[in-house]
């Protein structure tokens, strides 16, 4: 990786705080996303292909 590029070296005018809060949210999302992809599957598995 390039040296310039370290994710240590944030500018003025990015805010680090507010980039980690959207990747938590966007992860969190997935996960319960998934999860209810998941249930939706099984509940179909479950009560329309007996």
């Amino acid at each position: 990786m390039n040296d310039q590029n370290d994710s240590h070296n944030w500018g003025d005018d990015m805010d680090r705080d507010e980039h980690e809060a959207t990747y938590d949210a966007f992860i969190n999302y997935s996960k319960w996303g998934s999860i209810a992809v998941a249930a939706i599957l099984l509940f179909l598995l479950v009560f329309v292909y007996q």
